[in-house]
């Protein structure tokens, strides 16, 4: 699959029937997204959009996570010029996953946080783990969910779950998610992919022009919201990004990460 050969954080298989499987290659930090990740994510949507061959897709990561969000040090190490980029990308993200005309599927095998969570919740179907941890701490460092999860969340589970839940960067488990209808299901963490690959087959062997062009329609409304929602937010997460909040609440994450590593690491 020439047209995936340059991509180094992610990894692709395509089944005979067009399940175009795509998996995030960061299993050590969680599939954490660093300044690499990122920009291939910025790409790799369109290129999916482009083949022709695929007929439907299923995100996943490896290891015991989905996606954990913003690598922390990679957010630390941000400069004006570097964090422009990283914002440019990041509207080209959202705008390419919405317009990915074949379906998609995220199987959140383990943690979604951030723009990883939104990721899955941006995707046509969420099969996630009963017992994953998924969250938009974007506040709980000091800055605004501006990414999309302030655009999904309301839609998904009313505005007032989204407040709850975008204000305060707090949790909610897999099963929890699946009552409240903010993910597609829950299940456990073993058949999350298999359930996922099995969704994927059956839009694999769907008419295309009826699926794709009912996604059009549904997705409509996201292209509405996200003219509005996403600049502000976005618009609004780069004042937060230079804030002194944001400065000293991410010194403290990355500490109080280092301190779990070190006892993690000492022998019992």
């Amino acid at each position: 699959m020439a047209v995936y050969e340059r991509y180094q954080t992610m990894e692709f298989d395509l089944s005979s029937s067009g399940v175009l499987t795509v998996t995030f290659l960061r299993a050590d930090k969680l599939n954490a997204i660093d300044a690499d990740f990122h920009r291939e994510l910025s790409t790799v949507f369109a290129d999916i959009g482009m083949d022709r061959r695929v007929r439907a897709v299923v995100l996943t990561g490896s290891g015991r996570a989905f996606c954990a969000g913003g690598d922390l040090d990679w957010i630390a190490g941000e400069t004006p010029v570097t964090r422009e980029t990283t914002f440019f990308e990041a509207k080209k993200i959202v705008d390419d996953l919405l317009n990915v005309p074949q379906p998609v599927i995220a199987a959140v095998n383990g943690t979604a946080a951030g723009y990883g969570f939104t990721m899955a919740l941006m995707s046509d179907f969420s099969i996630v783990a009963e017992d994953a941890r998924l969250s938009d701490p974007h506040v709980v460092i000091g800055l605004v969910a501006g990414d999309g999860g302030a655009m999904m969340w309301p839609i998904l589970v009313g505005m007032a779950r989204a407040k709850r839940f975008l204000l305060t960067g707090d949790p909610v488990v897999g099963r929890v998610a699946a009552e409240w209808g903010l993910v597609t299901e829950a299940c456990p963490v073993g058949e999350v992919l298999p359930r996922a690959l099995e969704l994927a087959e059956r839009m694999a062997v769907s008419p295309s022009v009826a699926v794709q062009g009912t996604k059009k329609a549904l997705n409509a409304v996201l292209h509405l919201l996200s003219s509005v929602t996403l600049d502000l937010g976005f618009q609004a997460e780069r004042v937060s990004a230079v804030s002194e909040d944001h400065r000293q609440l991410l010194d403290a994450a990355i500490e109080a990460r280092n301190r779990r590593r070190a006892s993690a690491s000492v022998p019992r």
